[in-house]
């Protein structure tokens, strides 16, 4: 019997069922799990700043105002999964983003199928 080696000693790789091999940095899958978590209150991809009246919707709902991330890269990940997730529209212009920033095609793929689950 065979055992498996410690955490530390090998890279854990994702692999979606018939999605190919995605290869992203940590920092881009946390913003994959934080675009998950927020799917469900996307609003067409629309991220806004936060201006008083917003603020203070926010107060009164309990809700907080969803701000972009700073790297625009990131960014538009962020919007692709929200996108992908709701079944948007919005996902193919995404994704034409995404290629723009430098992501491949087996990525975007990847993360389409994972968000469609």
């Amino acid at each position: 019997m065979s055992r498996m080696p410690a955490s530390d000693s090998f890279d854990r790789t994702v692999v979606i069922a018939d999605a190919p091999l995605a290869a992203f940095s940590t920092l881009e899958w946390k913003v994959v799990a934080l675009a998950m978590r927020e799917a469900a209150n996307w609003g067409g991809g629309r991220v806004h700043a936060p201006t008083r009246w917003r603020r203070l919707l926010g107060w009164f709902t309990g809700q907080d105002v969803v701000r972009p991330l700073a790297d625009p890269r990131l960014e538009a990940l962020r919007s692709f999964v929200c996108a992908a997730r709701s079944g948007h529209r919005m996902a193919e212009r995404t994704a034409i983003r995404l290629i723009e920033f430098g992501f491949d095609r087996d990525q975007i793929s990847a993360v389409q199928a994972l968000a469609a689950r």
